[in-house]
């Protein structure tokens, strides 16, 4: 038998679809509403978006660098050559788990990784699997919202057929994700293309006066831009499938600012085009934005829009679960896991342990409702890690300035990302500090379970429990320890 480990399959076109997939998932199709809500006018919602998505470019800058010329090199005649300073430099799976890890010790490591399993990963699974049957369901349910029963059913169903196919086969995923993003693409394209042709027929009323009504709070303001932000996240998870990917120096930062470039034109395209038919009344009492959007134009076609935003939600599923079971696997082989989360299956060579762990995880957070909760939890810890993993950086440049680095970002770029991720996160706490606190709250309960669990030595009758069901989850599984982990 050859070696034991994650194969290096994943290609720009694969990367830029898995981006794709991850980015553009439910966000465009719900926050819409909930920008437009703290944010009192349109015209303060599109600079709203557009500045999430430049704080999410900064965000994506800080991750990577760009090469400089030669000096007998002319820029016009060179594409920008791009490479990754984190990424190169601590070339594992587990992204920001890693990261963390090398700049500031195990246990910052072993929080972020607490906090995806219990916060981030579920809370967001969630929200994109419930988004999935309610519009699944809208054409069934026309005059009144479908079943809580129903809704949660559906939304487990497709949760546990997208976590079989990544189970079986990378190569299945990539290509199902391609599919996806086809659909979700063409979804967006049928949107933007009716606002066109709304925009082209003189539907301007709602453009008017932009600023009327306009919120000035800033704590509001933070809200709608947090909010706005979720529509972005993910931008940093191909990092979690670095080993994975072929020739990662050129092909990770070129699929981050290809398909985050992509995303943000799209965004704005697709906000213009609501409001071509969609007042701002309208849009905060719609609980599906695109399917009142098509709605309102073509009763008879709505339910297509309903498959085009499935698509989308399942590729976000799809996309998530690929990259982040990695940070799974990664935290397992550092033993901050279970030992058995770091098996990969003989057969099919993918992480199945720690796809099976997270995606029946995410399972639990189906019971909640409350989609400005689950954003707002998701969020606040998602960019309290964030920051964390850019401070890391600043922090190994004073620490270990010989470690070698293909390229050094210009440090302009996570410096004021930092300002604005420290920013963003005390406006939502001050704004929404009972959530808030919760959430920090959850991260916290990570420090005595690490003692405990991970620092302190087991009692050996307890370790033999352990290693009897570890053994039994490999043969149930068919699956080995990884032979990098040596």
């Amino acid at each position: 038998m050859g070696e034991i480990k994650l194969e290096k399959n994943l290609k720009l076109f694969n990367c830029i679809s898995i981006l794709i997939g991850i980015v553009v998932g439910t966000g465009i199709f719900i926050t819409p509403k909930i920008v437009l809500e703290h944010s009192g006018s349109i015209g303060i919602t599109f600079i709203m978006w557009i500045a999430c998505g430049l704080f999410s470019m900064f965000g994506a800058i800080a991750y990577t660098g760009l090469f400089s010329f030669k000096n007998d090199q002319k820029c016009w005649s060179y594409f920008f050559l791009m490479s990754i300073e984190l990424g190169c430099m601590i070339p594992k799976a587990g992204g920001e788990y890693e990261y963390l890890m090398v700049a500031f010790g195990k246990l910052p490591g072993f929080l972020f990784i607490w906090t995806f399993i219990i916060i981030i990963l579920p809370a967001t699974f969630a929200l994109t699997a419930l988004t999935f049957s309610d519009y699944a369901l809208q054409p069934v349910y026309i005059n009144c919202s479908p079943p809580a029963s129903a809704r949660i059913l559906l939304a487990a169903v497709a949760m546990l057929i997208i976590t079989l196919v990544n189970c079986v086969s990378v190569r299945l995923t990539n290509l199902i994700q391609n599919i996806f993003n086809i659909g979700k693409i063409l979804g967006l394209f049928m949107i933007i293309s009716i606002g066109a042709y709304c925009l082209m027929i003189g539907r301007v009323e709602n453009f008017s006066s932009p600023f009327e009504n306009s919120v000035t709070h800033p704590g509001e303001l933070a809200l709608a831009f947090y909010n706005g932000l979720y529509s972005y996240s993910g931008w940093s998870f191909l990092n979690y499938v670095i080993e994975e990917i072929k020739e990662p120096n050129k092909v990770l930062p070129m699929s981050i600012f290809l398909g985050l470039g992509g995303v943000i034109l799209i965004y704005v395209f697709a906000n213009i085009a609501y409001f071509t038919l969609l007042n701002p009344f309208e849009i905060i009492k719609s609980s599906a934005v695109a399917y009142s959007f098509v709605e309102k134009i073509f009763p008879k076609l709505s339910w297509i829009i309903s498959i085009f935003v499935c698509l989308s939600t399942l590729g976000y599923i799809n996309g998530a679960l690929f990259s982040a079971s990695r940070t799974i696997f990664g935290a397992a082989r550092n033993n901050h896991m279970p030992l058995f989360l770091a098996f990969i299956n003989i057969k099919f060579l993918t992480p199945i342990t720690s796809i099976l762990f997270m995606a029946f995880s995410s399972l639990i957070f189906l019971i909640f409702d409350d989609i400005e909760f689950l954003v707002k939890i998701s969020m606040l810890s998602e960019y309290i890690f964030i920051g964390s993993t850019v401070g890391g950086l600043l922090w190994l440049r004073k620490t270990q300035p010989k470690v070698f680095r293909p390229i050094r970002v210009n440090l302009f770029f996570p410096i004021t990302f930092l300002i604005m991720c420290l920013f963003t996160i005390v406006m939502t706490i001050w704004i929404s500090i009972e959530d808030s606190i919760k959430c920090i709250g959850l991260i916290s309960i990570g420090i005595p379970i690490y003692f405990f669990f991970v620092v302190i030595e087991k009692p050996k009758s307890i370790q033999r429990k352990i290693d009897i069901f570890t053994v039994f989850v490999q043969k149930l599984t068919y699956s080995v320890f990884d032979d990098s982990s040596e």
